[in-house]
């Protein structure tokens, strides 16, 4: 019987009206869900509220007009927030991709080998028994329970593409290949497919990584120099604010 996937219902509440349209969805392949989307967000708005409120000084000591450097500052608060975020994820989602790496060059050769007449449920013991105590291990030993539970289901599969590798649409298809590949059919075919896909794919990602790796360390001394601009900027500033309340003492 065709198993009936449940749809998530569209989050409308007010933090993910002003959230960007990824946010919550690198939250939650992060391993977390609406509790600490909220939290994440609260304190956002809190950091954005107490950055505006540095200009509060300048407007009440130099001039009122600097009242809408709160404004800038909110959105510059708030916005840094979300990039660090989206850096984090994508240091995560590149830690992940190695363990995916290793994990999918683990199944095919288990499944190739020796022990290519093992069920799905042992080559998943096997490949366990291998790994280092982590995230990735632990999505693994959940996998295991959730296929002994339900061995018809492919809810465990995707599940653990999502919540191992990131929810990638390689990942989520190299797990359905191998729900189908458990249920419906022993083709080798289709494992000497999944590994040829396996090994283009890590080649790729392995160059990805690479090519981020040295973009920031080629950025670095850009970031560096840029930073010498920002007394220069604030210099510019003053000396415009200086000009203008003397020019509007006159009037």
């Amino acid at each position: 019987m065709e198993e009936v996937v449940e749809i998530k219902s569209e989050k409308k509440g007010f933090w993910h009206l002003v959230a960007e349209p990824d946010l919550f969805e690198m939250v939650e392949k992060s391993g977390y869900g609406e509790y600490e989307f909220q939290v994440f967000q609260k304190k956002r708005f809190r950091n954005a509220l107490i950055a505006s409120l540095a200009a509060v000084v300048p407007a009440i000591f130099i001039s009122p007009w600097l009242a809408f450097l709160a404004t800038i500052f909110f959105v510059l608060q708030w916005r840094s927030a979300y990039t660090k975020e989206k850096k984090e994820y994508q240091d995560l989602l590149y830690d992940k991709q190695i363990s995916w790496f290793s994990f999918q060059r683990l199944v095919v050769s288990y499944l190739t080998g020796d022990g290519k007449s093992d069920s799905m449920f042992v080559v998943f013991k096997k490949i366990l028994s291998r790994l280092e105590e982590g995230e990735f291990r632990r999505n693994l030993q959940r996998l295991i329970i959730e296929i002994t539970e339900d061995p018809e289901s492919v809810r465990p599969f995707l599940t653990f593409a999502n919540n191992a590798a990131g929810g990638t649409d390689s990942a989520l298809t190299f797990m359905t290949a191998l729900y189908n590949f458990k249920n419906h059919t022993h083709d080798n075919s289709v494992i000497d497919e999944l590994s040829e896909k396996a090994r283009n794919e890590m080649i790729r990602g392995i160059h990805e990584i690479r090519q981020k790796k040295e973009r920031d360390f080629y950025y670095f001394p850009t970031k560096l120099t840029m930073l010498n601009i920002i007394p220069m900027f604030g210099f510019m500033i003053g000396v415009v604010v200086y000009v203008f309340t003397n020019n509007m003492s006159l009037l």
